[in-house]
């Protein structure tokens, strides 16, 4: 299939998702400064980094010195991989038997997530009598990915005879409960992560996420992998959000219209009119990432003052109160912005009952992305 022309992809010219370059490159800064000079800032970008564009995002990081990225999946892998032929990329959903020549030809580094992954992993090093560089999950407390506590105690037993023809560039794990400082499961992982490492005295270790890097540098080992923080978003529990927002948002009103008192809004009738109002439609709705549950419960900003989302909303559409604005002149050019320093993501998380992370990914594929400085 052809690539998307710069011309269809800019046909909308209604919505715009600007990611900040600064405050990115500031972000990044700011975890440097947090860990020793010989721990490395790895950057998480699976997910399309978060939702706002693998590509330049990693350009721009790379161009800040980041050398070392994590993807989830081998098809990000692959993508990161056009951008520099040089940087480290580890892709954290591990590998299949199909795929594994990918591996090898492009350079990208398994995260070996069970023995059965580790067993094709040897076979196919033999096999091309050339070593794959291998990354080891150890599962300390997630439950999820990585060698359970049956595998770990097999593999530390049999190291030598169970790894022989890979290279096992990095020992890694995942906190579970980072977020909060206080919970003594995070005590609990580290001391399991330092038992399992004394078996890797020469491999580089890595346990900490964008809320692990705050709990110290105990935590933080050769390797940290920041995520969210990266990208503005609070990786902390109940604490104050010590990185920049790099995201806004803002859609052109494409409809405005007057109502009656009585007349209602949307899908289900659930907004009636108290009064005569001025209604505007923007562009945007579930389908984009906007949440039904913000339906009349939110407020967004318009000339800088806020305004109210009324209705339902719906797959591509959102309606708004600009009874305000009545009486003022509106140009047929103007935007209502959804987020914003105001409307930050950790605020809108908060208002659905959610996290920053999900905002951010669930951001969809229609928001003509801008990276400004």
């Amino acid at each position: 299939m052809p690539a998307i022309s710069n011309e269809i992809r800019n046909a909308d010219q209604d919505t715009f998702l600007d990611i900040n370059i600064g405050s990115l490159i500031k972000n990044y800064k700011k975890i440097k400064n947090k860990v020793s000079k010989t721990c490395a800032v790895a950057a998480t970008v699976k997910a399309n980094a978060y939702g706002l564009g693998i590509i330049p995002v990693a350009k721009i990081l790379i161009a800040n010195k980041c050398k070392i990225f994590f993807v989830a999946t081998l098809t990000e892998g692959l993508e990161l991989r056009q951008v520099n032929k040089k940087i480290t990329i580890y892709v954290l959903n591990g590998l299949s038997v199909q795929n594994i020549n990918l591996f090898y030809k492009h350079n990208l580094i398994p995260t070996i997530n069970n023995l059965n992954q580790l067993k094709k992993a040897e076979t196919s090093s033999l096999d091309k009598g050339k070593s794959l560089k291998i990354a080891l999950h150890f599962d300390t407390g997630m439950s999820r990915l990585g060698l359970d506590k049956k595998e770990t105690q097999i593999l530390l037993r049999k190291k030598e005879s169970l790894i022989k023809n890979t290279e096992v560039i990095l020992v890694m794990s995942h906190l579970a409960c980072a977020d909060n400082p206080k919970n003594l499961k995070n005590e609990k992982q580290l001391n399991q992560f330092k038992t399992i490492s004394r078996h890797f005295p020469n491999v580089k270790l890595s346990l900490s996420n964008s809320a692990g890097i705050l709990l110290g540098k105990k935590y933080h080992f050769d390797l940290v992998r920041p995520g969210i923080s990266l990208y503005g978003g609070n990786c902390t529990l109940r604490k104050k959000n010590i990185y920049n927002h790099i995201v806004s948002l803002k859609v052109k009103i494409i409809q405005t219209r007057n109502i009656n008192k009585g007349e209602t809004i949307g899908y289900g009738a659930t907004y009636k009119a108290k009064r005569k109002m001025l209604i505007a439609t923007i562009p945007v709705g579930y389908a984009d990432g906007i949440n039904r549950l913000f339906s009349n419960r939110i407020d967004l900003y318009f000339r800088n003052q806020k305004v109210k989302i009324i209705g339902k909303i719906s797959m591509d559409l959102i309606t708004v109160d600009l009874t305000k604005f009545i009486k003022s002149r509106l140009t047929g050019n103007d935007y209502i912005e959804l987020v914003n320093l105001k409307n930050n993501i950790d605020y809108l998380a908060k208002i659905i009952k959610t996290i920053p992370y999900e905002i951010l990914t669930s951001l969809g594929k229609r928001y003509q992305r801008r990276y400004i400085s």
